[in-house]
Order: C-alpha cells, then structure tokens, then sequence
C-alpha cells in the first residue's frame, strides 16, 4: 500500500473501532421489549397484548390500552381498550343477528368403494386444524 491508502485505511480502521466500543458501552435498550413477567402478572398468555401469537413485536388494541393505563394488574377487554384508546363504536345488533336462519338437512355421502378406504384412511390420519 502507499502511503495514501495506508492512511485512509489507518482512518478507516479507527472508525470502525471507535463505534465498535461505542456499542459496547451502551446500555441495552429495553423499550419495547415483551416480558414474561407480565403474562404473570396479568394471568393472560402473551398473545392477548401482541399481535404475533407467540408474543412480542407490535401489540394489539389491548396491549395497546394496557400500556397506556400503567400496566395494572389486568388487561382490559377489548370494548374497554378501544375505549381508552378514544375508538368510538356504535353497533346495530340487526347488523349481525341473524333471526330467520334455516339449515339444510345434510345429504349422505355418495363415495365408490374403491374411493371409501382412501378417504378413509385419510380421514383417520387427519387430527384437525
């Protein structure tokens, strides 16, 4: 190398060394961060606040609200988070109520037996969603 780039690298190097312990130094942040102790606290799986169903990342409405009432001893229901949170709902229960609803009797299914013990077999394997 000559005596340029020896002195650019010299200055490149020094930089990156610099923040490397600039980061070491730091504390560690903990905005944001989902702990257990308050599943524990409230009795509620870490799902009820968080979006993810595993927990952690962006919280949902009620996370939202709890956070924001000071994390008391219970999450609120959702009716109280959207509430707290300043959503207005208003709600027509002829919206979703259904009053006149018939249901078709079921027919039988109609399977060729050769057909029968693949679907069996299939359906015997099968353990749900």
């Amino acid at each position: 190398m000559d005596k340029i780039s020896m002195k650019h690298f010299l200055i490149l190097f020094g930089a990156v060394l610099l923040c490397a312990s600039l980061l070491l130094w730091m504390p560690p942040s903990t905005i944001g961060q989902a702990l257990p102790e308050y599943a524990a606290q409230t009795g509620e799986p870490c799902s009820t606040c968080h979006v993810s169903p595993s927990g952690g990342g962006p919280r949902g409405p009620r996370g939202l609200a709890w956070v924001a009432s000071g994390k008391p001893g219970a999450v609120p229901d959702l009716m109280q988070s959207l509430e707290l949170l300043g959503v207005k709902l208003s709600v027509d229960s002829a919206y979703y109520t259904v009053t006149d609803l018939r249901v078709q009797e079921a027919e039988a299914l109609n399977v060729a037996p050769v057909q029968s013990q693949k679907l069996f077999h299939w359906l015997s394997g099968y353990d749900g969603n």
